[in-house]
């Protein structure tokens, strides 16, 4: 990205048709902006596509109780336990560590090549952002403190008014009668991860399902597949979810996909990958719209049982309809809600009077060590002065006890 971001800052002509733009826009994981904003002095509103919880985050001074709030790199509940606690400290500081170390002095460098603002911090230009507006929606999240700037739109992928299917999919979906269907997908990396064994797995179950199965799968396909199935290289998984005759998601519960499958109130069968997607899988089955298995070690008979019981257990479809409920019960959409706060920022040329103060003082004083080692020197000043006197005091006694004795 370090490459990337020179290239920028290198391009005369891009640059010379960005420094008149009233409002930058930008991905959070497009760290080149806010070097551009910061060069140009134009007002950032940051779109960040993970929930609060995740751990970059910190750039933007997103409040991270680590007793309460477990890292996305984690497959924890919102209930830890003590030694998931634990490491949820050692996982969060850690990154943080190897944040600063690796990537904000890296860019650090190219403000001080370029000469953008050299006063001004890469993580202080970062956290100069307008607003930070998140993918997330606490009803299939754990609940954290968020300053005013920093606001969770809903799933911004999940669209509330499907398009029409193609007609080869409607047909194939009819046909299933009462049965309905199920849809499988692993995201776009899958065919890297997953192994042979495992796709053959999934075969052998979806060949025993009533269901009709549609399965989003590139690369490596089993020779022999049940008519049930129809294998397609891409699906449209919004329009499929939100699908009257659905039954059950076999999903990798990646960011999108778990959001879309709550917000269509759709119970999964999650099958994690590598990253987030544990711990997304750990919260849908801890909201109990989902039960998770490992792909490297079940079985077809496990994978089997597993749609049968998220399609049969009544608590699974009644929970998924709640969390969809809540999700869906806002007068505007998520994409709206963007707008509106982007045209919001534009039309006051900023949003600086939400920003809190935590934006302007040094760490020790957030972490109010200035404060502690202020009342620490008290106590033991306070302590050094009694002691003091309870010397005195006994050398006062014991020389009195002492004269007397002579007297006598």
């Amino acid at each position: 990205m370090e490459v990337v971001c020179e290239s920028l800052l290198n391009d005369t002509e891009l640059l010379y048709e960005i420094k008149d733009f009233d409002l930058i826009v930008y991905e959070s994981f497009a760290p080149c902006a806010p070097l551009v904003a910061e060069l140009f002095d134009i007002p950032e509103v940051v779109i960040n596509s993970n929930p609060p919880s995740n751990l970059d985050n910190s750039l933007y001074m997103v409040p991270f109780p680590v007793s309460y709030v477990p890292s996305r790199l984690l497959p924890f509940s919102c209930e830890m336990s003590f030694p998931q606690r634990v490491i949820n400290f050692c996982m969060v500081n850690i990154f943080q560590f190897v944040l600063e170390t690796l990537s904000v002095r890296s860019y650090s460098s190219l403000k001080e090549k370029y000469n953008i603002t050299p006063d001004v911090s890469f993580r202080e230009a970062v956290a100069s952002a307008e607003l930070v507006l998140f993918n997330g929606d606490f009803a299939i999240e754990c609940p954290q403190p968020l300053l005013p700037g920093q606001i969770m739109l809903g799933p911004i992928a999940a669209e509330s008014k499907p398009n029409p299917l193609p007609p080869d999919l409607a047909d194939f979906i009819n046909s299933s009668g009462a049965h309905g269907f199920i849809i499988a997908s692993f995201g776009s990396y899958a065919q890297t991860i997953i192994s042979k064994r495992t796709i053959d797995v999934l075969a052998a179950a979806f060949g025993k399902l009533k269901q009709k199965v549609i399965w989003k799968l590139k690369g490596y396909i089993p020779s022999s597949l049940s008519p049930n199935i129809k294998v397609m290289k891409w699906i449209p998984q919004n329009d499929l979810l939100a699908h009257k005759d659905i039954k059950a998601f076999v999903s990798h519960t990646g960011i999108n996909s778990f959001y879309e499958s709550a917000y269509h109130g759709v119970p999964v069968v999650a099958i994690p990958l590598f990253m987030d997607q544990f711990s997304n899988a750990r919260k849908a089955e801890y909201f109990g719209i989902a039960t998770v298995l490992d792909h490297q070690t079940m079985s077809a008979k496990e994978l089997f049982e597993a749609i049968q019981l998220v399609m049969n257990e009544p608590r699974f479809k009644e929970t998924s309809m709640r969390i969809s409920r809540l999700m869906k019960d806002s007068p505007r959409t998520p994409l709206e809600k963007a707008g509106d706060w982007i045209e919001y920022v534009h039309r006051h040329g900023g949003a600086q009077h939400l920003r809190a103060q935590v934006f302007n003082i040094p760490w020790y004083q957030y972490y109010l060590l200035d404060v502690i080692a202020f009342l620490v020197a008290i106590v033991m000043l306070v302590v050094m002065v009694m002691s003091l006197a309870c010397r005195c005091l006994c050398r006062v006694c014991c020389k009195r006890s002492a004269n007397k004795n002579k007297e006598d």
